[in-house]
């Protein structure tokens, strides 16, 4: 009938409507990212501006995902977890091996990815890397602005690291024994990034050293403690310190070791194990220690 045609045009006029005033998960994305910066602004403790930077970053590596069609982007979005610290390892070491013969926009989404997720684990030299490789492929305003903010965000963490430092590194020797066991994940990880700082430098190189001696010490309680949970990250922290910090090969063998025979760490065995491999065909250390296979 004629009223029924009136009322199902109207119908679809009024769900036309409806649909274009729909917001976009892209919009819901950025009006969310813009909502943290402006969060951001009211603080003043770097501690707590942490936690809103890497929950802008993570947005952003969503958002990116989103907006891309690259399968690798989407991939490592898909094994990107929300915890990030465990999952990043993962996630990098398959950006690492995607093909070099990428279309130049897909490389440098791809670099842009494993930027966001290296600040994520607070690796400022090897994000600004992929940083400026990105800019050396694209300089368009959307790749500027991303490095702007980058640099903002390093700004922030060195004026925090210049401030606390000293403290921190007056009360870093024997920190493991006079610790509360909740406390300790947040001192080696305020350590650690102290003893890369220093290591960024021949000159200080050996002070980064020893105070990463302390990281490992707290992580090999952590993970006396609690094997599950710390396990994985007392072995990546060995080989961090043999491949950063050029300590004795020796704990290579520790690692492969704990690998081997633990069942704690199941779910990054392989990567570990790859990384192994990776540094014992390293020249310096091939040298200084003969490893049996």
């Amino acid at each position: 009938s004629l009223r029924m045609k009136f009322l199902h045009l109207f119908f679809k006029r009024d769900r036309g409507i409806e649909k274009r005033g729909q917001i976009s998960a892209t919009d819901v994305l950025e009006q969310e990212i813009e909502k943290q910066k402006l969060n951001l602004k009211e603080k003043e403790d770097y501690n707590n501006k942490l936690f809103i930077y890497k929950k802008i970053i993570y947005l952003k590596l969503k958002l990116l995902s989103l907006n891309s069609g690259n399968r690798y982007v989407k991939r490592a979005m898909d094994l990107l977890q929300e915890g990030v610290d465990e999952s990043a390892y993962e996630v990098l070491y398959y950006l690492r091996r995607v093909p070099k013969t990428l279309e130049k926009e897909e490389q440098v989404e791809i670099n842009i990815c494993k930027a966001l997720i290296y600040e994520l684990r607070e690796d400022f030299e090897a994000a600004s890397k992929c940083y400026k490789e990105a800019l050396k492929l694209d300089k368009s305003a959307q790749t500027i602005i991303e490095y702007r903010e980058y640099v903002e965000r390093y700004r922030d963490f060195l004026s925090w690291q210049n401030k606390g430092k000293r403290k921190l590194l007056e009360n870093s020797y024997n920190i493991h024994n006079i610790t509360p066991i909740e406390k300790l994940p947040e001192v080696a990880k305020s350590l650690e990034s102290l003893a890369k700082y220093y290591a960024r430098s021949p000159k200080s190189r050996s002070l980064g050293k020893s105070y990463y001696k302390e990281v490992l010490k707290i992580y090999k309680k952590l993970m006396q403690k609690k094997p599950k949970e710390f396990t994985c990250a007392y072995i990546d922290s060995l080989l961090e310190g043999v491949e950063t910090f050029m300590m004795s090969p020796l704990l290579l063998k520790e690692a492969q070791d704990l690998l081997i025979e633990g069942k704690d760490c199941i779910e990054m065995r392989v990567y570990l194990l790859d990384r192994i491999k990776e540094l014992k065909s390293k020249s310096f250390i091939q040298k200084s220690l003969q490893f049996k296979d």
